[in-house]
């Protein structure tokens, strides 16, 4: 338990920091823009690549992926009957935003630090599933549903902004090499391990440099409302993660984890593309990120994780 204290201690403080020196003028309002750039396609790749090559593939790891993609399905499809009778701007709100999660950029730092390799495996595997419903998925059935605009989002729109996304190239690539039994040479693996080892401390510096919290009175009601959702629903979904899932005991410990990480950092563009409002979704995403770290760092005190 002091462990864990100790390192959430660690991880809060970089996060402060982050916030700190966007607040002294240190880095610019926008400059949270380099910082995600870094961890998106440098040191999170990295740490992807050094903790595929050290796995023991099992077939019953592909449930993660399909576990990922059928719990943003179902998150969604709550947003939209919670969402009915309301405006559509306000649909759109539930819609996109109670789906999906901030797993790349926020959750693996936390399992990378505290659940070793086969964590930020299955974290990865669980991302592949979500970041389907993250990177225009929930756009997509959104604006179906509420007839926005004269070309619909595609499925090959989709994707090809997946084809886009570094993180998710690197996870299906080093699924299908790990699949395949091919093994990286160990001087490639060493030779990027301290990129690696960069990423916790880079993702939280980040997340404290873009965390904006904009709170208007006439927004209470709904951040309440979007936020209530997704925090009853990672309570839930981490109970019954962890005690249902015929997974081995620390990849359930991953998934407990992961339900409280934050919404996607997409999520204010393509509710504005609907309609919505993107200061309102901004607000809600700084919300869920001081959520996602009290939540992920009781659920890991909770479960005794050191």
């Amino acid at each position: 338990m002091a462990e864990v204290l100790q390192h959430s201690a660690s991880y809060v403080f970089i996060l402060a920091l982050g916030y700190f020196l966007k607040r002294i003028g240190v880095f610019g309002k926008q400059d949270y823009r380099v910082l995600t750039q870094v961890v998106l396609c440098v040191t999170l790749p990295a740490a992807v690549i050094t903790n595929f090559a050290s796995m023991e593939w099992r077939s019953s790891l592909l449930l993660l992926p399909l576990l990922g993609f059928g719990i943003c399905c179902a998150m969604m499809l709550l947003g939209q009957f919670i969402g009915r009778g309301k405006a559509p701007g306000e649909r759109a709100l539930f819609m996109i935003n109670c789906p999906g999660y901030n797993i790349g950029a926020f959750a693996l730092p936390f399992v990378q630090s505290y659940l070793g390799p086969e964590g930020v495996v299955a974290a990865c595997l669980f991302d592949v599933g979500n970041a389907i419903i993250c990177t225009g998925g929930s756009y997509a059935w959104a604006s179906g549903v509420l007839h926005v605009g004269d070309k619909p989002l595609r499925p090959v729109d989709v994707l090809k902004k997946l084809g886009s996304s570094v993180p998710f190239v690197t996870y299906v690539t080093m699924l299908v090499l790990v699949m395949a039994g091919v093994q990286l040479p160990g001087a490639l693996v060493e030779f990027i391990s301290p990129i690696s080892a960069a990423n916790p401390f880079v993702a939280m510096l980040m997340i404290g440099a873009m965390f904006d919290l904009d709170l208007r009175p006439e927004y209470l009601r709904r951040v309440g409302q979007v936020v209530g959702i997704r925090l009853t629903a990672a309570v839930l979904l981490a109970a019954a993660m962890y005690i249902f899932v015929p997974l081995p005991l620390e990849i359930r410990q991953v998934l407990a984890v992961m339900a409280f990480a934050p919404a996607s950092v997409i999520s204010p563009a393509f509710t504005a593309k609907c309609g919505g409002d993107a200061g309102l979704t901004s607000c809600i995403n700084s919300i869920t990120i001081l959520c996602g770290v009290v939540g992920m760092l009781v659920v890991l005190a909770v479960l005794g994780v050191a």
